[in-house]
């Protein structure tokens, strides 16, 4: 069972076994996965602050570096099923659009594994795929809210009984300063008619 580590969350052959801290051993394997599966990852465990890709970038340039120095093997975490893994077609069309903003954000990535940019176009559907992709995936994260929805409902409904409650009472005192003055001229034309006598 070969001695392995990585930089990022991976999935290794399920008869490797448990990693060891990264960068492992002289002569031990070092495993990596696609920046589309990664990101996906840390997103899910802990959300994305925007410094993703730096970290990712920097890790791969250390796997590069190891792989160069002949002490380490650099493998994908694919590599015994020989299939890579295919690429979300949302995340595919954004890493294009950032590598078209940014060429050299995966330069390292590209050297591990030259054929991805291949597959980023690949995974490539037109504009009205990828906007149902995204709005079938936005339906799908929703549903583990429905606590959250509720009590936004909820409040809502509660927001909408205070303006209702509001509107009566500033209809009240309207209603009341009316009265007021309908008091006021009475009593007036009263005391008008008092002291004309």
């Amino acid at each position: 069972m070969p001695i392995w580590s990585s930089p990022f969350p991976c999935r290794p052959p399920e008869d490797w076994g448990a990693p060891v801290p990264f960068p492992g051993p002289e002569g031990s394997v070092l495993i990596f996965d696609s920046p589309d599966r990664v990101l996906q990852h840390w997103n899910q465990e802990h959300g994305c602050d925007g410094a993703e890709l730096e970290r990712f970038h920097q890790g791969c340039r250390q796997l590069f570096e190891l792989r160069e120095q002949g002490n380490h093997s650099v493998h994908a975490c694919w590599s015994s099923s020989g299939n890579a893994p295919p690429v979300d077609g949302v995340l595919a069309s954004l890493l294009l659009l950032i590598l078209q903003a940014s060429p050299d954000c995966l330069e390292a990535y590209l050297q591990l594994d030259p054929h991805y940019l291949h597959r980023l176009i690949r995974a490539q559907h037109q504009p009205r795929q990828l906007l149902m992709q995204w709005l079938h995936e936005s339906r799908h994260r929703r549903k583990p809210d429905q606590p959250q929805e509720q009590q936004l409902q909820s409040a809502l409904k509660e927001l909408e009984q205070r303006q209702a409650e509001q509107l009566r009472v500033e209809t009240l005192i309207d209603q009341h300063q009316d009265q007021q003055r309908r008091s006021r001229r009475l009593l007036a034309g009263r005391l008008g008619s008092l002291s004309s006598d």
